[in-house]
Formats: structure tokens, sequence, C-alpha cells
């Protein structure tokens, strides 16, 4: 019912829902079942309640309950149709317009004042247990009662029907007068002892001039159940129970540490006379402070205790003991009269400027609560620091529990790569959805946290976190639970859940550079909900991992014959260069090792590569790489795998026309990261990028050009000047835009200037591409399109030109994808019989056409005649006409008297093929 939304418990409100056989919901039915289902979906709800009453004339108010649950609105409104257009519309699922309300009605009213909006507070505190038996036992209430009712007139209680309801029995009750006591609204009454040790009950009711009986403690009615009247209990004989301690241990304490302050919840029947802690350091001699009980709470101590000056090593162990009221003084200890709690003391090692631990081995780094420890538990294969698993719910102060793991070596933040890094699971209760660090709803969590007060004041170095922080822990920990109530989950953790995470330790701005900190790792938790914990494995704290990054625009080939050839980079680390090399290979030769010497302050280093003697010519190739380490060891290679390739070439005899399926090798192409092949999912040869393309590394802006160039020139054809192929290209977009891209570009200068010959592209370009790289499909066969390019269309070429011709993909730094496919490439080739291309090169413009003539136009298509057939939606013939197709052809065709609509537009080649075009005729508007 309502209270699913808010608790276990019920809320006010559903006690008073009943059907119209007089069944309560709450005393009726149990949730969940399908009983109770049908009564909140059968449209025949009541709320009944003292000034809603069925006698003696039914005023019981209809709930909104339809026949399919509406979250949000069944249950929780007045019925629509008994109350709209009524003065207690306003409770009432729906509004119309312009209804304006600004009272919920006298219904409404009475049913809050019900649920405790007009109310009498009986304020009482209860009897304690006592060793008295022989005299009389004082009741005293002081009544507490709104000024007005539901309606704005006064109301009070009853001075005359205050009464003390007791018991002996648990279930006999005697009804005694309450008389006032002289203070302002004060009550009292007595219950009579037996002289012998039994337990008593009592309640206290009162009546108030609504005719409601009110009391203290109130009526509890369980799921399925008669309501029962409660009452306070109290025991009156010889106490024999000694005070319960709850305390959370300390662990540990820094040798730095001047005092400890320790607390605990301590309880008693009778009440307590005193608590005490008892306490050695070490061997010495046992020495005792007083416990305090803390200002405004019953059960609550605690004591602060000076310490001597500790080393690593040390050992304070200590008890505490609590004595009651009773004449006997029983006495309770934790955690037992005869032993004791004991913490160690841990001392701060040197500050170093790094750490790094796997926890294959012990070690005495880490100090903490013993909910933590470096073990490895069944399904993993080497050590880690693990929560216990499960991990316990919370007992301390407001039943919650941290439990910490300390690093014992502080680190001196340095001001760039102040990271911490490690590997993890967390299983542990997620917040309430929506929920953020901090929320009283953000239930058990996981947060790291620095102090550079050597541990005495603690702050987050990153929010903490839950379950949901990962999509594959969530889900592992709702994969199982227990039958607990509410359950706990029952998922184990395994090593494939592990996921790195890395802190900028400055990121909070909590800590600076310099700053000298000492880290720990927390776990809170309730004391509800529990599941598996938390692993830590591979700490690695301000170590650098990160090999160097190089820049370099790579190099497809040299036109020879060449003298030289100049290799450009800009190698970069945070912890300094110490090496950079190029190795080098000439025609599959041995690799040759050529060191650049690193310069502090020098960003941008330029190699130039000779053969000895000699230069290089037409015919011979080169293979490089570069070389980097840094300070640290790490090494990072250009490329990742393998040497650039770089053949000496010169430029072939411009030819009319290119024609390939890729299916034969050929050397009529140079460049890296492309290469005639067929992955899988793919039927024959196409030329591919690899897969997926790496991320650019280019000198500027990180950003590099993939190209691969046709080694002969094109000479541009007057009448065929097209460029066709089918393609994928399953490259990175963002949002509407471009991020890496595609292109094929041309050069009449021999490859110094190049120009676009059509627009940029990218996976966003193409429907189904956008959903493959959406989805992180792999490319296959089944998503080539064909491209259609005009060479002369930019205007930059012109027929005769003698243009070099390179497909480019243009990838940053950051992100990629799978790439880039092409198949069947034609120059300037046959396009006979192709009727997607034929497709292609026929256009009718403007369209939608608001004049009263449009262009039908035919570009690259052999000279032969056409007919064109132009009909509207019916069929029904507009133009038939011959059309000669020669080079590119133009014509007009008039639409005078046409009505707006769509038109069809049919070409029929001596092929055999049909091109067929749509046209849309309207009017100005």
């Amino acid at each position: 019912m309502i209270s699913d939304f808010f608790s276990n418990f019920h809320v006010p409100y559903d006690y008073f829902l009943e059907n119209t056989s007089d069944l309560n919901l709450v005393q009726g039915f149990t949730p969940p079942s399908a009983s109770l289902r049908a009564e909140l979906t059968s449209n025949a709800l009541l709320f009944r309640s003292p000034l809603l009453s069925k006698t003696p004339i039914d005023n019981r108010v209809k709930i909104y309950a339809p026949s399919t649950f509406a979250s949000g609105s069944s249950i929780a409104h007045l019925d629509e149709t008994t109350y709209n257009n009524t003065p207690n519309a306003l409770m009432t699922p729906s509004i119309g317009n312009a209804e304006v309300m600004h009272n919920p009605g006298n219904l409404v009213m009475r049913m809050l004042a019900d649920m405790g909006w007009v109310n009498t507070r009986i304020v009482h505190t209860r009897l304690p247990n006592t060793e008295n038996v022989s005299t009389p036992y004082q009741v005293v209430a002081t009544l507490e009662a709104d000024t007005k009712n539901q309606d704005g007139g006064a109301y009070t209680y009853n001075a005359s029907e205050v009464k003390l309801n007791y018991t002996t029995n648990g279930t006999t009750f005697t009804e005694v007068l309450m008389t006032a006591t002289g203070q302002p609204n004060q009550f009292e009454a007595t219950i009579p002892s037996t002289g012998s040790a039994i337990t008593y009950g009592y309640f206290i009711s009162v009546k108030d001039n609504l005719d409601r009986t009110l009391t203290k403690p109130g009526v509890y009615t369980a799921d399925g159940a008669a309501p029962i009247q409660g009452f306070y209990d109290f025991t009156a004989g010889p106490d024999t129970n000694a005070p319960e301690i709850v305390h959370s241990q300390k662990a540990f304490i820094l040798a730095s540490a001047t005092e400890l302050t320790l607390e605990a919840t301590i309880t008693d029947n009778i009440g307590i006379l005193q608590a005490t802690l008892e306490y050695q350091i070490n061997d010495g001699g046992l020495l005792t402070a007083p416990f305090t009980l803390v200002t405004g709470t019953t059960d609550q101590y605690t004591t602060t205790i000076s310490l001597p000056a500790l080393v690593q090593g040390d050992m304070l162990k200590y008890r505490i003991k609590a004595t009651d009221n009773s004449v006997a003084q029983n006495v309770g200890a934790a955690p037992s009269v005869s032993s004791f709690y004991e913490a160690n003391v841990v001392s701060l090692a040197e500050t170093q400027n790094s750490y790094f631990n796997d926890f294959n081995s012990t070690s005495s780094d880490f100090f903490g609560d013993n909910v933590f420890n470096i073990s490895t538990p069944a399904g993993f294969t080497n050590g880690a620091i693990h929560t216990s698993h499960p991990y316990p719910v919370g007992t301390g102060d407001g039943f919650v529990s941290n439990f910490v793991y300390q690093l014992r070596v502080p680190i001196k933040l340095k001001s760039t790569d102040a990271t911490l890094k490690f590997d993890e699971i967390v299983l542990v209760e997620p917040g309430e959805s929506g929920s953020v660090f901090g929320d009283d709803d953000f239930w058990d969590y996981v947060v790291v946290e620095g102090s550079k007060d050597g541990g005495i004041t603690w702050m987050p170095m990153a929010d903490g976190y839950d379950s949901r922080a990962q999509t594959a822990w969530l889900n592992k920990y709702n994969s199982a639970s227990d039958n607990n109530n509410p359950p706990n989950s029952s998922a184990l953790g395994d090593p494939s859940l592990y996921v790195t995470r890395t802190i900028n330790m400055l990121g909070t701005g909590n800590f600076a550079a310099n700053d000298e900190v000492v880290i720990r790792f927390r776990l809170k938790t309730d004391q509800l909900v529990v599941g598996w914990g938390w692993a830590i494995d591979n700490l690695k704290i301000q170590i650098d991992d990160t090999p160097p990054t190089i820049l370099h625009n790579h190099i497809d080939y040299v036109v020879g014959p060449a003298d030289e050839i100049l290799v450009t980079l800009q190698p970069s680390d945070a912890s300094g260069l110490d090496k950079i090399y190029v190795d080098l290979k000439f025609n599959d030769g041995e690799i040759q090792t050529e060191e650049i010497i690193a310069e502090e302050l020098v960003s941008e280093y330029t190699f130039p590569v000779t053969v000895d003697g000699s230069f290089f010519d037409v015919g011979d190739k080169l293979e490089y790489r570069i070389r980097v380490t840094d300070l640290i060891g790490n090494e990072a290679t250009l490329p990742a795998s393998g040497f650039f390739q770089v053949p000496i070439i010169n430029f072939g005899t411009p030819v009319t026309q290119y024609v390939t399926d890729f299916n034969t090798a050929n050397a009529d192409f140079a460049g890296n990261f492309f290469t005639t092949t067929q992955p899988t999912g793919f039927t024959s040869n196409a030329m591919h990028t690899v897969h997926p393309y790496p991320n650019g590394f280019g000198l500027t802006n990180s950003t590099s050009s993939y190209a691969l160039t046709l080694l002969k020139p094109i000479t541009v054809s007057a009448t065929n000047s097209y460029i066709q192929f089918s393609e994928i290209a399953l490259v990175e977009y963002l949002g509407t835009a471009h991020k890496d891209f595609v292109v094929v570009e041309g050069s009449k200068d021999e490859g110094e200037t190049w120009h676009q010959l059509v627009d940029a592209y990218s996976a966003r370009s193409v429907t189904v591409w956008k959903n493959a790289f959406d989805g992180k499909v792999a490319g296959t066969a089944v998503l080539f399109k064909n491209r259609l390019i005009d060479i002369t269309s930019a205007g930059d070429f012109d027929a005769g030109d003698n243009v070099l011709i390179r497909f480019r993909l243009s990838a940053d730094g950051a992100g990629n994808g799978w790439g880039w496919a092409m198949d069947n490439l034609s120059i300037q080739g046959p396009v006979t019989g192709i009727k997607e291309l034929a497709d292609l090169l026929v256009s009718v413009y403007p369209n939608p056409t608001q004049g009263e003539v449009f262009t039908l136009e035919v570009k690259g298509l052999p000279a032969q005649v056409g007919q064109v057939q132009i009909t509207n939606l019916q069929g029904q013939p507009l133009i038939a006409d011959a059309l000669s197709i020669s080079g590119s052809t133009r014509k007009e065709y008039s639409t005078v008297g046409w009505a707006d609509g769509i038109y069809i537009v049919r070409l029929s080649l001596e092929d055999g093929s049909t091109v067929t075009k749509k046209l849309v005729k309207q009017a100005y508007r």
C-alpha cells in the first residue's frame, strides 16, 4: 500500500482503509498478495475513521482505486467520479482546465484530523524496572492539545476522561481515573503494589471533545491481524541482570596520539550506577577512568584518557565495566570481566613520493579494523585487501559503523600526476535511486580519504560510491539474495568484476602539491542490508606507469630520388625523457638504431635519415619506428607494432581511368594503416584500414591523417569525371558533428596541395553506419554503400588536369571506431549496367518545385537515347519524351496545370535499366 513507498512500516493513512464489506485492508490482508491487489484495483475502497464513521450516517470517503493501478494516483486520492465538481475535488487525481481550488474540502480535513493533524499528545516517561515491591508506583503524564479542530472551532481534551489502565497478567486491565497534580495539564495516578515480584503493564488514555479516545502507547496492528492495544511494562522485584554494553572496538592507536576517546552504549533495566574504563599499556599497571553520560541521552557514555608517549609495537589493553542501581549492584563488562580489547599502537613510516603494493605477500604497511585483511579468498588467484565477506551491519552510534584500513606511509603530493590508482570490486548496498554521496539515503558506501595532519582529521579524496558505480557490480549485487527481511545480497565477488579506479588527489581541492598526506580506505555500513563487500588490489600512488607520448606526422611515401628523409617528432613525459631512438630498415635489411640525445627544454626533434655514400632512389623502401623511454623506465613505440613503410616512388604516367576490385594484389597505392584483406563478415578482398584504426598522434592537436594515395595520376575526362566505389565508414562522431572523418581528395601538383572532392563524412552520415557505430558492431559486407564523386564539382579541377587521388581518414587523439573499407573502385571507368550508379547520376530539381518548370539532369552516362515518362501517383501519364543523353544533359519540363502533390519521373535507358525519381509539386507558401 502507501507504505511501500517509504519503508517497511505502514503510514497512518493505511489503517483507515476498508472495502465495502467493512474489512480493513491492514487487518484483513497480508502484503503482497493477489487478494490485496484485487482490493487496490476494485473501485470500491473507503476511508473510515472516527470523524468519518459508517453509523449513524455513512460518512466514509470513497478512495480512487481504478481497475488499472495508476502509480502515484491510485489509493492516494479521492475518487474522481464521486467528488469531481464538489468542494472536495482538490484531492481527486485529475484537475480540469481553469479549475482553481484553495481548500482540500471538509472530508479531507477530517481525514487529516484523524491521522494526527488534530491531536492531544500524551507526554510520559515510562516507569523503569524497580526492586520496590511494597509501595505503589506513581504514573505521571502531561497532555499537550491542539487548540483548533478541523473546522477551525475549539479543540481540547476532556479532563474527566484521563485514565490509567494497568494489568498484572497482560490481558485484564483495571481502569483508574488520573487526577490533576496542580501543574498545568499534568495528571497522575498510582498502580498498587502486589507485595511480590511481578511484571506490571499499563497505558494511558484520554478522550477529546471530538469523542475520540487517544492512548499512549498506541494501538498496534500487524498485517492480517486484529489490532492490539500497546502497553508499557516494568518489573518489580530483585534484579539479577547485569548491564548490557555495546562498544565498537578501537583496533589501533597512532603512536603520535596524546589522548584517546572511547564511547559505549550502556543499558540496564534498573539504571546505571557507574561505568568505568580499566586499561593498561603493554604489561603495565591497571589504570581506571570514569565514563560520563552524554548530555541529552539516556544510554550513551564517553570517556577521554591521556596517553603516555607511545611507539610502534606498543599495545593498549582495555575493558569497560558498568554497575547497575540494583541492591546487588550487578556488574557487566565488555568484552568480559576477565579479558581485554586490544588496540595496537602504530606509527607512520617515513614520507615517500610514491607507493606500490600488489598485496601478493604479507605487508606491515597497513593497519586498521579487523573487518579488513590482506587475503586470497576462494575464487581469487592472488592477494588483495578484502573486507570480510559479507561485511558486518552497523552497530555503532545511530546503528552506523565505519571500518577503516590505513596506509602507514605518508605520501608527498606532486603538482602533476598526483594520482591514486587501484583495481577494485564494490558489492555494497546501493543507495536509493538518484541519491548521491552525502544524502541520507545513500546507504552503505566506500570512500578513499586523506589526512594532512597525521590522521586527526580526514577529508575525502573523491566522493564515496556504492555498487551503482559500475553496472556489472550492481547487476552482480542484485543477482542473488538471502531470506532476511529486508534481504541481503548473497552474490559473491570474483576477479572478472575488477575495475581500475583512478583518483586525482588534488581534484577535490582538499589537498595541494607538497602536502604530506596519509591515506585510508573506509567502509560505512548501516544496520540493515549488507553485501559481499570491497576488494582492493594493485595499489599505485603517484606511480608513473604511463609511457611517454610521441607526436609525429608519419611519412607514407617519398618522391625520389632523395638525399635524405626528415623524421620530426615531439616526445614528452611527466617524469622526464631518458632515451630517444629511431629504428631503421633499408630495403628489408637489418635493423639499425640511431639515438637522438634528449635535451631539457627541447620539445621537438628532427632526425635526418640518410643512406651512407648514396641516396634514396625510386624503388627503394625505408622502414622506421620511434622508441622513447622516460626516467622511470616506461617505453613508448610508434607505431605500436611493426614499422612505418616509406616507399621511394615517382608518380606514373597519367591514365584516363582506373578500375580495381582489390581481389588481386597491386602496387598502385601507398599508405600506412591500409591493407587489402578479407576480414570476417566479408565475401571478398577489399581495401581496409586497420580495425579499429589507432588514435591520432600527429604534431598538430594529436591529429593524424591515415592516407591511401593512388600513385597513378588521372587525366580528368570532359564527359565522365566520376569516381565510384562502395564503402563502409564506421569512424567516430560526436553528437551532430564529425569528430574523426574520412574524405576523398585530389592534387594536381604531385601532392604538394590537396583539395576535397567531397565533403568529409563519418559514421553519422549513413543511418546503418551510425547504428553499427553506436552499437560497437564490427563492419560487415551488408553495410556497404555506393558513393559517387564528380572530380570537377568543387571547381578545383577541370577536364584535362592530371590529378592524384587519395583516400584519407583523419583521427584525433582520443576515441576511435572500426574504421573504413572500400571496394569496387572505378575512377572514370565504364558505368553501363550499374543501376545504383545510374541512379546517382540522374537528378530532378528544384525538388520540391514551386514554379512552373523543373529540370531533369543526367551526368556521366554513355551517349544514348533514354525514354522519359512522368505520371501522377494514380499512374496517369502526363509527359512522355525521348531524351538524347550526351555528356552532361539537362532538360526542363513544364508543370503548368499540375495539382500540388507527388509525381513519378522515370528514365528508361538502352541497357534496360530504369531510374525512378519522386518530384514534389507545391504552391508558394
